[in-house]
């Protein structure tokens, strides 16, 4: 059986214009206290980064010095054959 086009359907919507629900000065607030709230966010990410990396450093040294040991073994060795 061949696939056939179905009919297309005129839809007529009837947009209605909102009122206005609050105010420019309340806006501007909203937007303000907003910002404020991201500011705020923003900086507990920064310290909860560098938290993280305060925490973790020591073992990312030790493991970088341990690597290095090995690598410095494993040079030294084939370096004097």
């Amino acid at each position: 059986m061949p696939r056939t086009r179905k009919q297309t359907v005129n839809v007529v919507a009837d947009v209605k214009v909102p009122q206005v629900l609050i105010t420019r000065q309340q806006y501007v607030q909203d937007i303000k206290v907003r910002w404020e709230i991201h500011q705020y966010e923003v900086n507990k990410l920064v310290e909860d980064v560098r938290n993280l990396t305060q925490t973790v450093a020591p073992y990312v040294k030790n493991a970088l010095d341990f690597l290095n040991e090995k690598y410095q073994q494993v040079s030294a060795k084939y370096a004097t054959n």
